[in-house]
């Protein structure tokens, strides 16, 4: 019986919520109120005391406004970076980043009432399931679009070598991309896609240079973003890029061996740590240890005699 009165609750909250965001939604704009408000107090009549809370209302939906703009933009970069473009890939990640919190919340509260906890342990359920699954969906964003950000960072070397590589067979750069991302898609998976987008574009009539810029920017790959500005450069100046490319492909390739002497080093430390908790104790006892036995055993025969 009390289950079934706590689930009644519920439903009836949900209920007025509903209610309430439908008398919201059809009242009147809030741009009209506050001319209507100018208006009379131009005339000299002073307004309502409920009506002054509009102020604070307007502030209230003005900041929620930047922040979810603020989320989407975030949202649709790191959608972009992950390998999820488009606006139905971000409508669906928005949909699922807030219906499967709620839907996880409210799942939790239900769990709660059927074991008839208290009203703080339901409140408590709905919100640590909700923000859990909240945050989580999107740390797991952050995650996907950083690891593909780093394995697009890593293709950067093989993709300079296709350019010079193209570049002295004479293609034109339509040609060159077509070919690198038609033959290079097990060399390059990643930037075989997004030349995939690219080429679409430059077919629909885009300026070369400018769907690679587009391509490039919103990935946020520093040698990435040069190599698009020396093809972008080439594609509206003309001149010989091969030396500007075989340049460029030396010093990348320097900067990552420096980063893998440097993570060597970092981690020659942190084996030296682990060997001194896990090793050392260990070896400690192989070869002290018949020394410790031996002089507890002749201690022993002292203290018997």
């Amino acid at each position: 019986m009390n289950i079934a009165w706590s689930i009644s609750i519920l439903l009836m909250l949900l209920a007025a919520g509903l209610l309430f965001y439908s008398a919201q939604k059809n009242s009147h704009p809030r741009h009209i109120q506050r001319r209507f408000r100018a208006a009379l107090q131009q005339e000299g009549i002073h307004l309502p005391a409920q009506l002054g809370t509009l102020d604070f209302e307007e502030a209230v939906q003005d900041m929620l406004g930047k922040a979810s703009r603020g989320e989407i933009e975030e949202m649709q970069r790191l959608l972009v970076q992950a390998g999820w473009p488009g606006a139905k890939a971000k409508c669906m990640f928005l949909l699922f980043a807030w219906l499967l919190p709620v839907a996880l919340g409210v799942l939790a509260a239900i769990y709660a009432i059927v074991n008839q906890d208290t009203w703080l342990n339901v409140l408590f359920h709905l919100l640590f399931a909700f923000a859990a699954s909240f945050v989580l969906i999107r740390r797991l964003l952050r995650w996907k679009a950083q690891h593909r950000r780093d394995a697009i960072r890593k293709e950067v070397i093989p993709f300079l070598h296709l350019l010079r590589m193209l570049f002295d067979a004479g293609l034109a750069m339509e040609h060159i991309l077509l070919v690198i991302e038609q033959q290079g898609r097990d060399l390059i998976p990643h930037l075989a896609q997004e030349l995939q987008l690219v080429i679409k574009r430059i077919q629909t009539g885009q300026d070369r240079a400018d769907a690679l810029v587009e391509m490039a920017t919103p990935l946020e790959v520093v040698e990435l973003n040069d190599t698009i500005a020396m093809l972008k450069q080439v594609t509206r100046y003309g001149g010989n890029i091969r030396d500007s490319l075989s340049e460029y492909t030396t010093l990348i390739e320097q900067r990552q061996v420096s980063e893998l002497r440097e993570y060597v080093s970092k981690l020659s430390a942190k084996m030296t740590v682990v060997m001194i908790l896990f090793l050392f104790p260990a070896l400690m006892i192989f070869l002290a240890g018949p020394g410790f036995v031996g002089l507890a055993k002749a201690l022993k025969g002292v203290n018997g005699l």
